[in-house]
C-alpha cells in the first residue's frame, strides 16, 4: 500500500498542510520577482498538443465536448500559456513574467509514487530574448529550493542550439535526428554510437556527434571541450550565449553550483537554445528543468520570445519527506469535547465558540478520537467540564482558546 497509484489515494490533511506551506513560499519567490500569477485552461485543443508533443499523445487525458470536439486535460502549462498571451497580449514587445501552481494530467514517476497528474509550479518570461533573462530564470528556479530548505543542489546548464547547429551542418534526414534526440534524452550511448557510426557524414562530424553525449562536467572544462568541436559559427554563438547565463548566476551567487551538459534534449520539442536541470543529493530525479522557447509563439501569431520551467512538486514533496525537510502536521482543531451526552448548554456553548472563530468539535464518548488532531481535548459530564478528571470552568475554556 505504500507503493498506492496517487489517482487512488487520498490527499490527508497533513500533506495538505505542507502543500500549502511548499506553494506559499514558491509564490512568494514569484512575486519578489515582480511575476503576476496565473491560471491556464484545464482542456485544451488536442490537434494543438499532437502537433507540439506527439511523444505525449498516448498518454494525454482526452475528452469530448457537447460539440464533438477532441480535447485533452492541461498535459503542459508552457503551451497553453503562449496560446492565451498570443491572444490577451497581442504586442510583442511587452515583457511579461508570470507564475503558476497548476495540476498537470500526465504520467510521471517517482521513487516510491507514480501518478497520472501532478502539482506543477513554474515561471514563464516572455518579450525577454536576454542571456540576462535566462538568468534570473534559473535563479527564481534555485531561490525555489532555497525557499523550501533545499539549500545543496546542482545546476546543470546546457544549450540545445549547439547540438541543433552541429544537426543542420550534417543535414540528417528527420526521422534520424527523431532518434539521435531520442538517445541523448534517454542516455543510451550504445544505440546512440551505433546510429552515430552507420551515418554518411564526415569523419570530422562524425567524431563531434559522437563528442557530444560526453560534453558535462565542471563548466571550465567542458566549455573548452565543447569550443574545440565546434564545426560552424552558430555552434559558437551558441557556446558565447551560454557563457553570458554563466556569468550571470556567477554574480548571482550561484558559481559553485553550476556544471555544464551539451548533451541535453527533451521530449518537450519546444525549446530552443538554453535548456537546465536542477538536482539534489538523493533525488532520483531532477527537481526543476526548463529552458528556452523562442519560436514556440510564433505559433500562435504573435513572435516573441521566452524562458521558463516548471517544477512537479509531487516529486518535491516526495523528495522533501526523504529528506526530512517537510514540517510536523499541526493539529486541525482548537478543541474537542468529548460528551455522554449533548445537552442545550453544551449545543449553545458549542456554537458560541464557533462563532467566535474557534474550530471546536462535539465527539460522543462512544466514538474514537486522534488527539493529535486537536489543541485541546476535554470532556463534558453532567453538566461539567473536565480535564484530565479536574473539573475547567467556561470562563478558564474561553480564556485557553482565546491564546490559541
Amino acid at each position: 500500500m505504500n507503493k498506492t497509484l496517487d489517482e487512488i489515494k487520498m490527499v490527508h490533511e497533513e500533506e495538505m498542510q505542507n502543500f500549502d506551506r511548499i506553494q506559499s513560499n514558491v509564490v512568494g519567490v514569484m512575486h519578489r520577482h515582480g511575476c503576476k500569477v496565473i491560471q491556464t485552461p484545464v482542456f485544451e485543443d488536442y490537434d494543438t498538443y499532437g502537433t507540439y508533443f506527439p511523444a505525449l499523445q498516448r498518454e494525454m487525458i482526452k475528452t469530448i465536448d457537447t460539440s464533438g470536439q477532441v480535447l485533452v486535460m492541461r498535459p503542459d502549462v508552457t503551451v497553453p500559456l503562449a496560446k492565451m498571451v498570443a491572444r490577451e497580449f497581442p504586442d510583442p514587445s511587452l515583457l511579461l513574467k508570470f507564475g503558476y501552481v497548476s495540476t498537470v494530467f500526465r504520467e510521471y514517476y517517482g521513487k516510491s509514487t507514480h501518478g497520472k497528474y501532478f502539482l506543477q509550479s513554474g515561471v514563464e518570461v516572455l518579450g525577454d530574448a536576454t542571456a540576462e533573462c535566462d538568468g534570473e530564470v534559473i535563479t527564481i528556479a534555485a531561490e525555489f529550493l532555497e525557499a523550501l530548505g533545499i539549500r545543496d543542489m546542482r545546476i546543470d546548464i546546457g544549450t540545445v542550439a549547439y547540438m541543433d547547429a552541429l544537426f543542420d551542418e550534417m543535414h540528417l534526414p528527420v526521422d534520424i535526428l527523431a532518434r539521435l534526440r531520442k538517445y541523448m534524452e534517454e542516455r543510451n550511448l550504445v544505440a546512440f554510437d551505433e546510429i552515430s557510426k552507420s551515418l554518411s557524414i564526415s569523419d570530422r562530424e562524425r567524431r563531434v556527434l559522437l563528442e557530444l553525449p560526453k560534453l558535462f562536467g565542471g563548466y571550465g572544462d567542458t566549455m573548452r571541450r565543447a569550443k574545440n568541436l565546434c564545426v560552424n559559427a552558430k555552434m559558437k554563438a551558441a557556446l558565447t550565449r551560454l557563457s553570458k547565463v554563466y556569468e550571470y548566476l556567477s554574480e548571482a551567487g550561484y558559481v559553485e553550483k553550476v556544471q555544464m551538459d551539451l548533451g541535453f534534449t527533451s521530449h518537450m520539442g519546444y525549446y530552443t537554445d538554453l535548456v537546465f536541470k536542477v538536482y539534489a543529493p538523493g533525488a532520483l530525479y531532477s527537481l526543476i528543468s526548463g529552458g528556452r522557447y523562442d519560436d514556440l509563439a510564433s505559433q500562435f501569431h504573435v513572435p516573441r520570445p521566452a524562458c521558463g520551467f516548471g517544477m512537479n512538486m509531487n516529486l518535491l514533496y516526495e523528495f522533501m519527506a526523504d529528506a526530512n525537510l517537510l514540517e510536523d502536521a499541526e493539529p486541525v482543531c482548537d478543541l474537542a469535547v468529548v460528551y455522554d451526552a449533548a445537552d442545550a448548554r453544551l449545543i449553545r456553548l458549542l456554537s458560541a465558540w464557533r462563532k467566535k472563530g474557534h474550530s471546536v468539535m462535539g465527539i460522543s464518548g462512544r466514538n474514537k478520537l486522534n488527539e493529535k488532531d486537536y489543541k485541546m481535548v476535554i470532556s463534558y459530564e453532567k453538566g461539567r467540564f473536565k480535564e484530565k478528571g479536574k473539573i475547567i470552568s467556561v470562563k478558564t475554556i474561553e480564556e485557553r482558546l482565546r491564546d490559541l
